[in-house]
């Protein structure tokens, strides 16, 4: 008796139903891990495809974080500085070291530094050695923000990734890394 392809389909290991409709999941037809690194290098089309989509996946994640963060007035770049000057501590940080911390233009550093002067959750001190020099730190007030309330707007920005396993959210981090080394030299 002849089976016809649809019921080998049906019957198939990675077939799933929902409301009637044969579903396969995507990996399936993707090219297996030894496939993959048995290549030197990806093509320009692969890359280039990768490159659109991490350009989509910022554009969501700094809308999402936009409205996150709106109750501050403060955009996810801004936030990663009140962030970062909480690291830094009561030293502070020149712009320039800033900027390279969090992989902007020194320009952009200096304007989120001017964005949380103006809120109050930081202030610029001439540099002890070198008067000529600015360091940016937290205020008082900065401070007292992070301390209350940083790790809540911390869960809620890294809830915008969705749900990764720890191994899932690892290894993104490491390539993520990878590519930011790589666009640095």
């Amino acid at each position: 008796m002849a089976m016809s392809n649809s019921s080998l389909l049906e019957r198939g290991p990675r077939a799933h139903f929902d409301d009637n409709r044969l579903r396969v999941h995507p990996g399936w037809f993707s090219p297996t891990t030894e496939e993959l690194e048995s290549e030197a290098t990806p093509s320009a089309d692969v890359l280039f495809d990768v490159f659109t989509q991490i350009i989509k996946i910022a554009g969501a994640l700094d809308r999402g974080a936009s409205e996150t963060l709106e109750d501050l007035n403060l955009t996810a770049g801004a936030f990663n500085a009140l962030v970062e000057l909480g690291k830094v501590g009561e030293e502070g940080v020149a712009p320039s070291e800033l900027a390279r911390r969090l992989g902007v233009a020194r320009r952009t550093a200096t304007l989120y530094v001017d964005i949380l002067t103006k809120q109050g959750w930081a202030v610029r001190e001439a540099h002890p050695a070198d008067r000529r020099m600015v360091l940016a730190r937290l205020s008082e007030q900065g401070t007292h923000l992070l301390a209350n309330d940083g790790q809540t707007y911390q869960q809620r920005l890294s809830e915008l990734l969705g749900d990764l396993s720890p191994v899932q959210a690892e290894r993104l981090r490491q390539l993520l890394g990878q590519i930011m080394v790589e666009t640095a030299s």
